[in-house]
């Protein structure tokens, strides 16, 4: 490679998301930006280019380094910040070229607001990895590309390459630990999921289980403890996922190297006793689970069928049983959602054992069948998805009344944070891990406190909200007595783990307690359908029939069945 730096052509990645959304969300752990290392290892290493990274959570934007052109990426929420950094940039250096892609690129086009984006020179909506070199060839040679740019085809991920080393080298230390994309796809038909939307998106594509492991070791070797591994759906293809557990096993076998992992899935991993256990063996402490809701009539309205088929509460137990953490999403808001679905997802958490059910709002991906119907039906709202002015806000006119939204997500969190209910979940879920089939696990597990707590004090917004969240716990005095009754129970079960479930819990219990101790109406930016709505078009014509969706037909009228079926149940009843 020439050492005639400025001859180079000068590639910027610059990672920016919205500071205060990100705070929020990850209460100031900092995980790494995948797409920028997986992005720069597809860049042609043959002396043409240098490669540089900012993430703007360490390192201020204004300090950025002249660049011949700047990459963005991110999502919905990152508009403001992405916009506020891309601006600065240009006046700093006019000459650079700017190209924005990600979920953000995609999303907003499928919403037909692509307009939002029109201050970047580029626009590029698809995977990028088999393009990324032809754009820059481009640029190098003053051929500008268009300002919208499309990917010819779904990247096949099985053809990446490892991530790019002296980046994440150089860089892996500041975080939380390593992002490893695994897999891409689904093949469930969840209504209101962007994931089957995306190109051939609607089944599982995954990378090499040799490059998985090469990942692994490399991580391992560079003192990484902690790693997520990326996917839509680990278990979308189980074959593969156990070919990929299996590789894991014999890798920690020979090498000695023992990490902790977690990642996403879909709940019918409880029919699979062989793969629980191996997972345990691997490393897997905590498992990210879509529940959405314990009410069939709902999961039926959405067609999440992987759900509506089980007994959601046993399938959960289940799983836990091998001693999993299940972090379990929860929503509100779907059309079958009545006055009691806020009680009884409380009283589902707490049968099921979860320590976690943080929960949200129904919203329309733009994309999405979901998004299609409210559309269809006058229901959909035009809304920012910025937490700058409202906390809770949604795009969606809701059946249920907005006050009665309101009141049960608030009757919801003031009984979740209740210190006598949190116990109890805590007392079901050792209760359950005492059936039989624990699994005991080598590793430490993915929750490590002292390096969470490292991450906050660099970090003077996770600083305050840390001060927020021990004020606002210590001022119920009997949050203090549940919690001390809590480290009991679990010091009596440390021989099976029982201080790292207690780490989980507390933290969960106190998060949601920061979050919502002062919850207020005025926080809400809920609407629901106008007085004199006939509710026959919640089933709009035109919802039913051919898509353009890239997914075999009878696979979009199976779901279009299901959803359909419901709603008129809903029609019926409400008539």
């Amino acid at each position: 490679m020439t050492s005639d730096l400025s001859a180079l052509y000068r590639v910027s990645f610059v990672h920016a998301p919205d500071p205060i959304a990100d705070t929020a969300n990850y209460y100031g752990v900092k995980f790494m930006p995948g797409w920028a290392y997986a992005l720069a290892a597809h860049i042609p290493d043959d002396g043409r280019y240098s490669l540089s990274l900012t993430d703007c959570r360490f390192e201020k934007f204004c300090a950025i380094q002249e660049a011949d052109v700047f990459l963005f990426s991110g999502i919905n929420q990152d508009l403001d910040n992405l916009e506020r950094v891309r601006k600065t940039l240009k006046e700093l250096y006019p000459k650079g070229r700017s190209i924005i892609g990600g979920p953000i690129t995609w999303s907003f086009e499928q919403a037909g607001t692509l307009k939002q984006l029109a201050g970047f020179d580029h626009i590029f909506i698809g995977d990028g990895e088999e393009e990324i070199g032809n754009i820059l060839k481009s640029l190098s040679t003053g051929v500008h590309p268009p300002h919208v740019l499309h990917a010819k085809r779904r990247f096949p991920i099985d053809e990446a390459r490892p991530l790019h080393r002296p980046m994440l080298d150089s860089t892996i230390s500041r975080y939380y630990g390593a992002v490893l994309e695994v897999s891409r796809g689904c093949p469930f038909l969840c209504e209101f999921c962007d994931i089957r939307v995306l190109p051939d998106n609607n089944r599982p594509h995954n990378k090499s289980s040799d490059l998985i492991i090469s990942e692994l070791d490399h991580f391992a070797r560079l003192g990484v403890k902690q790693v997520l591994l990326a996917c839509d759906n680990f278990i979308g293809d189980l074959r593969w996922a156990e070919e990929v557990i299996d590789k894991i096993l014999e890798w920690q076998a020979h090498s000695g190297f023992r990490l902790s992992l977690y990642t996403w899935l879909t709940i019918n991993l409880y029919k699979s006793e062989r793969l629980m256990v191996k997972m345990r063996r691997v490393g897997f402490d905590m498992l990210f689970i879509g529940v959405e809701s314990f009410s069939q009539n709902s999961l039926l309205e959405t067609a999440k069928v992987q759900n509506a088929k089980t007994n959601m509460i046993e399938s959960v137990r289940q799983i836990q049983s091998y001693g999993f953490i299940v972090v379990a999403g929860m929503i509100f808001g779907f059309d079958s959602d009545t006055d009691a679905s806020f009680q009884e997802a409380l009283d589902g958490l707490s049968d099921a054992a979860l320590l976690s059910g943080d929960p949200s709002l129904l919203i329309a991906l733009p994309g999405t069948p979901l998004y299609r119907r409210m559309k269809l039906s006058g229901r959909l709202r035009e809304v920012g998805f910025s937490l700058r002015v409202y906390k809770y806000l949604t795009n969606i006119r809701y059946l249920l009344p907005a006050t009665t939204i309101v009141g049960g997500y608030k009757h919801f969190v003031k009984v979740y944070c209740n210190g006598k209910y949190q116990y109890q979940r805590l007392k079901n879920f050792f209760s359950l891990i005492d059936e039989g089939n624990f699994i005991p696990m080598e590793s430490k597990g993915y929750s490590n406190l002292g390096l969470f707590l490292k991450m906050v004090a660099t970090n003077p917004a996770a600083i305050w909200q840390m001060i927020r969240r021990v004020v606002r716990f210590g001022s119920e005095p009997s949050n203090i007595i549940w919690a001390l009754r809590g480290f009991k129970l679990s010091f009596a079960n440390r021989r099976k783990g029982g201080l790292g479930y207690f780490q989980f819990w507390f933290f969960a219990w106190t998060t949601a307690i920061m979050k919502y101790r002062y919850i207020s109406d005025t926080e809400f930016d809920v609407e629901s359908i106008p007085q004199g709505y006939d509710i026959k078009n919640i089933l709009p014509a035109g919802y039913q029939g051919v898509t353009n969706e890239p997914i075999p037909l009878q696979k979009i009228e199976a779901q279009q069945r299901t959803t359909i079926a419901q709603l008129e149940k809903i029609v019926a009843a409400r008539q």
